[in-house]
């Protein structure tokens, strides 16, 4: 690969999609003490990549993570595919509910079982970062009846289902798959991400033989859970919910640091 880092933006812009479910479930507004507060990432530059091309895809928190990583890969030979989708989860629902609010999930996110295939064939990328943790804790209608959410089983069942598919497909070619958790928020917002976690770390317990691997995002931005609007003096959030240009910067450093680290040498 050449020197420094192509994010190939595919898709939607930032930021698009279902802002109650896409921003972080109530962070709280206290500037965190330092002696305990999330990590926020990483603030210094990644490593040496040697090449690693990472396909991202998912979400609006997905998209945002993805120019965090080609910001923090500038200059260090990765390549970074960014085509994840604001509003895109990983359901495929059939059907709108009455009215159409709560599963406004555009056409064009419901085509990935034909999309990510040919994006990995063309880009065959080392690692892929599946992020859709945000979106898909938004009630769907899944079976053309009414809409299900992660408190029902049949959703949860879909759920799974849909992601071993999902990881098929993208590993494909090889690559290792980071499944990212949601940001723990409070009241019925936090039991839900809390569910979704739990589905995303059966997803990865199950798969952890195929090169399957935790991306928790939500132990970067929360102390237990407890996650801050502000960590090391820097907004962590923007006026839509998604991580600010700083806070995606240093996420972006610590995801490219973590595939580095567990999948870098095979391109040596």
């Amino acid at each position: 690969m050449g020197v420094g880092a192509v994010a190939m933006l595919l898709g939607g812009a930032v930021g698009c999609g279902h802002p109650t479910r896409e921003a972080p479930p109530s962070a709280n507004g206290r500037n965190a003490a330092e002696a305990g507060a999330p990590p926020l990432g990483l603030p210094g530059p990644a490593p040496q990549a040697k090449g690693l091309t990472v396909l991202v895809v998912g979400d609006s928190w997905a998209r945002n993570l993805g120019v965090g990583m080609a910001d923090a890969g500038k200059a260090r030979g990765y390549t970074v595919v960014n085509a994840a989708q604001g509003g895109c989860g990983i359901m495929l629902p059939t059907g709108e509910a009455p009215g159409g609010r709560l599963t406004a999930t555009r056409p064009a996110c419901r085509t990935w079982p034909e999309q990510w295939p040919r994006l990995v064939e063309r880009y065959r990328p080392q690692a892929v970062v599946l992020y859709t943790a945000y979106w898909d804790q938004t009630p769907q209608v899944i079976d053309g009846g009414r809409p299900r959410d992660l408190g029902d089983p049949v959703f949860r069942q879909r759920y799974q289902a849909n992601m071993d598919r999902a990881i098929g497909l993208l590993r494909a070619q090889g690559a290792a798959v980071y499944v990212g958790t949601a940001v723990i928020g409070k009241g019925a917002e936090g039991r839900t991400a809390r569910e979704m976690n739990r589905q995303v770390e059966t997803v990865v317990r199950r798969n952890a033989r195929r090169d399957v691997h935790l991306l928790d995002v939500r132990r970067q931005l929360c102390a237990h859970d407890d996650c801050p609007a502000r960590v090391h003096g820097m907004d962590v959030y923007d006026e839509t919910g998604h991580p600010t240009a700083p806070a995606h910067d240093r996420l972006g450093t610590w995801i490219l640091s973590t595939l580095w680290t567990a999948v870098g040498h095979r391109t040596g």
